[in-house]
C-alpha cells in the first residue's frame, strides 16, 4: 500500500502542467512538494471537524453546551494548539543543517522544505477558515 501510494504522489509531482505552474509563479522548488500541500491542508481540516467530535466525548455536556460559534472556535484553537506543537519539534533540526547553515540566503535542505510545506498547509487551511469565518459569522 505504501509503495502504491509513493508511486501515485510521484505520478502528481511529475505532471507537467503542475511544474509549469510553479515555475510560472517562481517556485519551482515547489513542485515536488504540492500535493503534500494540498495533503497537509486537507489533515489539518480533517483535525479541526474531528477536534468537535473528540472534545464531545472528553468534556461532554460542557463542550455540547457551546454555541455554534464557540465550537467553531474552539476547533481552530486545537489545530493551532497541535500546529504549533508539531512544528515547534520539528523545527528544532533545521537549525543545525550545514547546508543550511553555510548559505543563510539560498541553502536548501529537503528535510526543511517537508517542514516548510506543512507550515504553508496549515496556513492555507488558516486563510480558507478566516474567509469562512468571515463569511458565515460576518452576516
Amino acid at each position: 500500500m505504501l509503495s502504491a501510494l509513493a508511486t501515485n504522489y510521484q505520478r502528481l509531482v511529475e505532471l507537467p502542467a503542475a511544474r509549469e505552474l510553479c515555475a510560472l509563479i517562481g517556485l519551482p522548488r515547489l513542485a515536488p512538494y504540492w500535493p503534500a500541500l494540498l495533503a497537509f491542508s486537507g489533515l489539518f481540516q480533517l483535525l479541526r471537524l474531528s477536534s468537535n467530535m473528540l472534545s464531545s466525548l472528553v468534556f461532554g455536556t460542557k463542550f455540547d453546551a457551546l454555541t455554534a460559534r464557540q465550537k467553531y472556535d474552539w476547533g481552530i484553537r486545537v489545530v493551532s494548539q497541535v500546529h504549533a506543537i508539531v512544528v515547534v519539534l520539528l523545527a528544532i533540526p533545521i537549525f543545525f543543517k550545514q547546508e543550511l547553515i553555510n548559505d543563510k540566503l539560498f541553502g536548501f535542505d529537503n528535510y526543511a522544505a517537508w517542514v516548510y510545506t506543512l507550515v504553508c498547509g496549515y496556513s492555507i487551511n488558516e486563510a480558507q477558515l478566516a474567509y469562512r469565518g468571515y463569511a458565515c459569522w460576518s452576516a
